[in-house]
C-alpha cells in the first residue's frame, strides 16, 4: 500500500435510502448524508459547517441499510472518497464524487434519548485523510479580503483484484484547498510530484457556467498537511557527498477561511443522486 485515501462521516440521513438490484443481482444503495461539525476558523474562534454527501453501500450493507435505516436516521461511515465520470447526453463530461463505504455504525439507540445540550459533545464528523503525489504546484492567491488560499491537486492509487483474479488499479484526483499560513507554506514546499499527506473535511460547493448551468466541486478542505520524505532539520539528510544537507521543516501549521472568504464555506444541498456511473460491480474488491 502506497497511498491512503480515507474518509470518515458521522451525520443524519437526509431521506430514505434508495436500495436496488444490479442485473447480476447484487444490492447497491445510495445515502445521502448530513453532516454538521464545528473547525477553529482564522480568528481562532470555533465555526460551524454543514455538509452533504453521497454514500454508496454494497451488499450485505446495502440490506442492512434497507432493513433498519430511514430518513433521520445517524451513522457512521468509513470508506473511499471516488470520483466517477460520465457523458451527459450532449457529449459534456460530468463527474459526481462520493463516498463508498466499506464499515458502517448505526448510531441510533433502541430506546428515545434527550436531545445533547453541550456544542462540545454534539455535532458530526466530517474528517478525511489522503497521502499521494502532488498533481501540481500549489496555487497560491489572495481573496478580496486579503486572506491567502492555494489549491493543488493530489492522485491516489487503489489496487484490488476481480473476480476473475486480475490485478486492477484505479487513480482517485482530489482537489485540495489551503488557507492562511498553510496555504503559504504548501505553495512554498509542495511541488508537482511529491508525496503530501493532508487532513481536513470534505466540502460541496456549487456555480453556475456562463450558459446557467449547475455544476458542482468536492473539495477537501485541509486543516494539517506534512511534505513527506522531509528529513529532520536536526539530523540532516545525506547528499550524494555524504554531507548532511539541512531540509524545510513539514508543514504543521493551519488556518481556516474567515467568513468574507471567496470560496463558500457552507455549501449547498447536494441533489438526489440519480446518474449513470462506470463502475461495474464485478471489477469490485469485495
Amino acid at each position: 500500500m502506497y497511498a491512503l485515501n480515507r474518509a470518515q462521516i458521522i451525520g443524519h440521513l437526509t431521506e430514505k435510502p434508495e436500495i436496488r438490484q444490479t442485473p447480476s443481482g447484487q444490492m447497491v444503495g445510495d445515502l445521502n448524508i448530513m453532516s454538521r461539525s464545528t473547525f477553529i476558523n482564522a480568528s481562532g474562534q470555533p465555526q460551524s459547517s454543514t455538509s452533504y454527501h453521497n454514500v454508496v453501500v454494497w451488499r450485505g450493507l446495502a440490506e442492512i441499510c434497507d432493513k433498519y435505516l430511514k430518513k433521520g436516521s445517524q451513522v457512521y461511515v468509513n470508506g473511499r472518497i471516488q470520483t466517477d465520470e460520465w457523458q451527459d447526453p450532449q457529449g459534456q463530461k460530468r463527474f459526481k464524487t462520493r463516498i463508498t463505504a466499506d464499515e458502517m455504525i448505526l448510531l441510533d439507540p433502541r430506546t428515545a434519548m434527550p436531545a445533547v445540550g453541550n456544542p462540545k459533545v454534539s455535532g458530526g464528523l466530517n474528517q478525511s485523510e489522503v497521502i499521494g503525489n502532488a498533481t501540481k504546484d500549489p496555487e497560491l492567491r489572495q481573496t478580496p479580503n486579503g486572506d491567502s488560499v492555494c489549491s493543488f491537486g493530489i492522485a491516489t492509487n487503489f489496487s484490488w483484484k476481480d473476480r476473475a483474479g486480475t490485478q486492477q488499479e484505479k487513480t482517485e484526483f482530489h482537489n485540495i484547498v489551503a488557507w492562511g499560513e498553510l496555504a503559504r507554506a504548501l505553495a512554498e514546499t509542495v511541488k508537482k510530484g511529491r508525496k503530501v499527506y493532508v487532513a481536513g473535511r470534505l466540502q460541496t460547493r456549487s456555480w453556475e457556467t456562463p450558459d446557467g448551468q449547475k455544476r458542482w466541486t468536492t473539495e477537501i478542505v485541509a486543516d494539517r498537511a506534512l511534505a513527506l520524505g522531509v528529513y529532520d532539520p536536526e539530523l540532516g539528510a545525506p547528499d550524494s557527498s555524504g554531507a548532511k544537507v539541512t531540509l524545510s521543516e513539514p508543514v504543521i501549521k493551519s488556518d481556516s477561511p474567515s467568513s468574507g472568504s471567496v470560496i463558500p464555506e457552507n455549501p449547498m444541498p447536494v441533489p438526489a443522486i440519480n446518474y449513470e456511473s462506470e463502475i461495474k460491480p464485478e471489477d469490485l474488491p469485495f
